[in-house]
C-alpha cells in the first residue's frame, strides 16, 4: 500500500447543503480510505488517511467531479497528527472561522417531479419535496453551519422513512437538511379572505378550481406570498390591478413548462436555458401576436415569465392548460409579505382566498428578473437563486475584511467585505417606506450573523438624504467607526470593473454611466456621463446639458416637465404640445432668481421625448414606465435601409464637454409636425443615443488614449439600446466592451461599487 499519509483538507466555498459530505462519503468508499468529514463554519472538513496515490486520486476526484449545486472557492490542505481510523463516517458540524457561502434556493429538480407525480411514490403529491440537488437554502436558514437545527426545518421531526434516507450515503437525500415528506414534514392550509379554514380532500385542485373561477389567492412561496390569478381572465386581472392600485406595472407569469411559454413567446435556446437553470428566475421575452391578456402587460412588447420552481408551484400548475399571473404580495413600497399573520391581516382586502403552509420562511426573496440581450444574460433583479451567491476578490483587494456598503435609495442593496469574498445580498428595494428599511436594517444584522463579521468599515452613497446613507451615518458614530463616501456614478463603473475582475492597479477606463438621477461632485443631479475613472478616483469628461427639475421630484413621475424644460431652455416653440399644463407658473419660476435643481440624465432624457410621442401624458404609475413604453413603441417600427440619426452637439468648456440637445429637439419637432410615425421617431431616438455614445467614446479616446469602455447605470437595461450600442463596438478595434451579466446595470450593483472604491482609496492612500 505504500506510505500512509495522514492530511486535512478544508474546501471553502458553496459547499454546504448541496451533498457534499456525501460525495466525499461516497468519493471515500470507492477509494477504500478511512477518515471522516464534516461540516463548519469554515464549509467541510475532510481528515483522510491513505496512501499517497489514494489520495492523489481522491483529491483529483474533488476538485473535477463535484455535485451539481456546489462550487469550491479554496482547498487548505495540511499535514496532520491522528488517530488510526478503521473506516470513513460523516461526522458532527464543529464550530471554527467562518469562511464558507450561504447557498441561494433551488428550483426543484427532475428526479424529484418524478417522485411527486408517480402515484406509488411516497411522496407523491406532497408540495414540499426536495433533496440535496434542489429545494430551500438560503429561505429557510438562520445560521452556519447548514443543518437542519439551523433552519426553519428544525421543528419538524424526520419519520423513520425520511430519517432512514437522511442516513443513507447512496440516497440522494442522504444529509439533505430540509427532508420530510407528508408524514412528518410542513402542510398547506387553504382558508378564506378571514382565514377560515376551507375543508377540501384536495388542497390543490381546490386552489385550482377556484382560480378557474376567476378568483384571487395569495400563494406561500419559497421566499414570500405571491397574488395569484388566471392570466386570460380579464376580470380577475383588472380586479387584482384595481385591489393593488396596480395601474399599468406589468405582472409576472407563471406556465406549467417551456411549451406553454412558446405559445405567447419567442423563445431562443439561451432564453430556455435561463427558464430551466436552477436559479429559476423571471425571463422577459418577446411577445408573439397571441397574449393571455392585454391587462397583463399592457402597452408591453415583452412578457416576464417564469416556470415553476417549487413542488407547491409545479403541482399547481399541472392543473392548468394557461399561465396564471403571480406577482409579489405586498402592499405598494412594502416588502413582499412573509409571514401568514401579517398576509392575513395586511391581504385580506386584496384577496379572496390565500393558500398557505406552516414553515417559516426565515429570509424574503423576491423573484429574479433577467433577460438575454447581445448575447450576454443580464440581470435586472437578482434575488431569488442567485442571492447570496458570492464574487471573488480581483487581484489587490484581499485582506479588507469586515466593510459594509449599504447601496443607494431605490433597488437597494448592501455589498458585505469577508475574507475572500464580496457578498452582494438579494434585492432588497426601494428604501421608501418604514417597513422596506426595517427589512433593509434587519438583512444587514442577519449577514453579519450569518457570517459572523463584525462591520469595521461602512460605505455608503454621496446624496445624504438617502436612508441607505443616513443609516450608515448613524451607524458609524454611534460605533465609532470609519465611513467613506462614494459618488454613485463612479460606483457604476466600479461594479461593473470588479464583476469582470478587474484588479485594483489596472489602467483607468472610460466608464459611461447612465441613469436616472445620482448626486454628483457639484451638487448637481448627474445621470449622463463619461468618467475617465479607475478604482480610486475618477474624471468627469463630458456630461448632457444640465436642464432643470421644474417641480423637483415630480419631474420624475410627470414626463411632460422634463419636455416643457427642455424646450423652454433650447427656446424651441411648441406651446401646442403642453395644453392644460400649468406652464405660465413654471415661466414665472424659470425667469426668477429661485434656485433649481439641475440635472443632466438621460432617464430624464427618455421621459421628455416620451411625452412627445404621447407616452404617459399625465404621469407615471411605476418607475421608468415612461422610458419602457418608448423602447416597446421603437420595437414597433419597420426598419427599412439604414437609418439617420438626430444630431447632437458637443461642446467644449474648460476641460470638459457637454452634449448639447438643441439639434436634436429641433429635428424631433420638425419630425412630429411632418407626421413621421411615433414609432420611426422612437426608433431613431434609441440609434441617435448609441451613435453619440460610441462617436463621444471615439472622440475621447484621441485625447485621453484609453482602450476598455464600461457602460453601467440602469438606462442600459433597454435592450434596444444596449443591442443598437454592442452592435456599433463590433466595428471599433482597439477598445474592450465591459458590461455587466452578474448583477443589475441599475442602483442594484452600486454597493458593489462603494466597497470596491473604498478598498482602492484605501489601499492607495491609506
Amino acid at each position: 500500500m505504500g506510505v500512509i499519509v495522514d492530511k486535512k483538507i478544508t474546501v471553502s466555498g458553496a459547499v454546504q447543503g448541496v451533498g457534499f459530505r456525501p460525495f466525499i462519503y461516497n468519493t471515500a468508499q470507492q477509494l477504500g480510505v478511512v477518515g471522516e468529514v464534516y461540516n463548519n463554519s469554515a464549509g467541510v472538513v475532510i481528515i483522510i488517511q491513505c496512501s499517497q496515490v489514494q489520495f492523489n486520486f481522491f483529491l483529483s476526484t474533488l476538485k473535477n467531479n463535484i455535485p451539481t449545486l456546489a462550487s469550491i472557492t479554496d482547498i487548505a490542505i495540511e499535514d496532520c497528527q491522528i488517530n488510526t481510523y478503521l473506516d470513513f463516517n460523516i461526522t458532527h458540524s464543529r464550530n471554527g472561522k467562518n469562511t464558507t457561502v450561504v447557498l441561494p434556493d433551488a428550483c426543484i429538480c427532475a428526479e424529484c417531479i418524478n417522485d411527486i407525480i408517480d402515484k406509488n411514490n411516497r411522496r407523491y403529491g406532497y408540495a414540499f419535496t426536495n433533496c440535496t440537488n434542489c429545494g430551500p437554502r438560503f429561505s429557510i436558514i438562520k445560521k452556519i453551519p447548514y443543518d437542519r437545527k439551523s433552519t426553519s426545518m428544525a421543528c419538524f421531526t424526520m419519520c423513520q422513512k425520511c430519517q432512514q434516507e437522511y442516513q443513507n450515503p447512496n440516497d440522494r437525500r442522504f444529509h439533505a437538511q430540509p427532508n420530510a415528506c407528508s408524514e412528518c414534514g410542513p402542510q398547506l392550509q387553504l382558508t378564506d379572505s378571514e382565514g377560515e379554514d376551507i375543508v377540501t380532500n384536495d388542497t390543490i385542485k381546490k386552489t385550482a378550481d377556484l382560480l378557474k373561477q376567476g378568483k384571487i389567492i395569495a400563494i406561500k412561496g419559497v421566499g414570500g406570498f405571491h397574488l395569484a390569478c388566471l392570466a386570460s381572465s380579464k376580470s380577475a386581472v383588472a380586479e387584482l390591478r384595481k385591489r393593488k392600485h396596480r395601474a399599468h406595472k406589468p405582472f409576472a407569469l407563471m406556465a406549467k413548462d417551456v411549451e406553454m411559454v412558446q405559445k405567447y413567446c419567442q423563445v431562443s435556446q439561451q432564453e430556455e436555458q435561463l427558464l430551466t437553470s436552477n436559479a429559476a428566475p423571471i425571463v422577459l421575452l418577446i411577445i408573439k401576436n397571441n397574449t393571455p391578456s392585454s391587462l397583463v402587460a399592457p402597452k408591453q412588447k415583452k412578457l416576464g415569465f417564469m416556470l415553476p420552481y417549487t413542488p407547491l408551484h409545479y403541482l399547481l400548475l399541472q392543473q392548468f392548460d394557461e399561465p396564471l399571473v403571480l406577482t409579489s404580495g405586498n402592499k405598494s413600497h412594502n416588502p413582499q409579505i412573509t409571514d401568514n399573520q401579517v398576509a392575513l391581516q395586511e391581504l385580506t382586502n386584496i384577496t379572496d382566498y390565500f393558500l398557505m403552509h406552516n414553515r417559516d420562511i426565515v429570509n424574503r426573496l423576491d423573484d429574479s428578473v433577467v433577460q438575454y440581450v447581445a448575447n450576454e444574460t443580464t440581470i435586472i433583479r437578482r434575488a431569488r437563486g442567485y442571492a447570496p451567491s458570492t464574487l471573488p476578490l480581483p487581484h489587490g483587494f484581499e485582506g479588507h475584511q469586515g466593510l459594509l456598503a449599504v447601496g443607494a435609495e431605490l433597488k437597494n442593496t448592501f455589498c458585505l467585505i469577508t475574507n475572500n469574498n464580496a457578498i452582494i445580498s438579494q434585492h432588497i428595494g426601494d428604501l421608501k417606506t418604514l417597513e422596506s428599511y426595517q427589512d433593509f436594517q434587519d438583512n444587514i444584522a442577519l449577514y453579519q450573523q450569518l457570517y459572523e463579521s463584525k462591520i469595521k468599515h461602512l460605505v455608503c452613497d454621496l446624496h445624504p438624504e438617502y436612508l441607505s446613507s443616513k443609516y450608515a451615518d448613524n451607524y458609524a458614530e454611534n460605533n465609532n467607526i470609519k465611513l467613506s463616501i462614494v459618488q454613485h456614478h463612479h460606483a457604476h463603473i466600479a461594479a461593473c470593473l470588479f464583476e469582470n475582475g478587474r484588479a485594483i492597479s489596472d489602467d483607468k477606463v472610460l466608464g459611461v454611466a447612465w441613469d436616472g438621477l445620482g448626486l454628483g461632485a457639484d451638487n448637481n443631479l448627474w445621470g449622463g456621463e463619461f468618467l475617465l475613472a479607475d478604482y480610486s478616483s475618477f474624471k468627469r469628461l463630458a456630461y448632457f446639458e444640465y436642464i432643470p427639475l421644474l417641480g423637483g421630484d415630480k419631474a420624475q413621475t410627470e414626463p411632460w416637465r422634463m419636455a416643457y424644460a427642455y424646450l423652454k431652455h433650447y427656446k424651441i416653440p411648441a406651446d401646442g404640445y403642453f395644453s392644460g399644463k400649468p406652464t405660465t407658473d413654471f415661466d414665472a419660476l424659470l425667469a426668477s432668481n429661485m434656485a433649481l435643481n439641475y440635472t443632466s440624465s438621460v432617464g430624464r432624457l427618455f421621459d421628455a421625448v416620451a411625452y412627445l410621442l404621447d407616452i404617459c401624458t399625465d404621469k407615471i404609475s411605476y418607475e421608468a414606465q415612461a422610458a419602457i413604453e418608448l423602447e416597446n413603441m421603437a420595437d414597433a417600427c419597420i426598419i427599412t435601409g439604414e437609418q439617420p440619426a438626430y444630431e447632437f452637439g458637443l461642446k467644449k468648456i474648460k476641460n470638459h464637454f457637454y452634449i448639447d440637445s438643441k439639434k436634436f429637439w429641433i429635428s424631433i419637432i420638425k419630425d412630429l409636425e411632418n407626421k413621421v410615425k411615433n414609432e420611426d421617431i422612437a426608433y431613431r431616438f434609441h440609434l441617435s443615443l448609441a451613435k453619440l455614445l460610441v462617436d463621444i467614446v471615439l472622440q475621447l479616446q484621441q485625447i485621453y488614449q484609453f482602450n476598455t469602455v464600461v457602460l453601467s447605470g440602469g438606462v442600459f437595461h433597454n435592450q434596444l439600446l444596449l443591442t443598437l450600442v454592442n452592435k456599433l463596438f463590433t466595428k471599433i478595434k482597439g477598445i474592450t466592451l465591459l458590461t455587466h451579466s452578474k448583477l443589475p446595470f441599475g442602483d442594484g450593483s452600486v454597493s458593489l461599487g462603494q466597497a470596491a472604491i473604498s478598498i482602492a482609496r484605501e489601499e492607495k492612500y491609506g
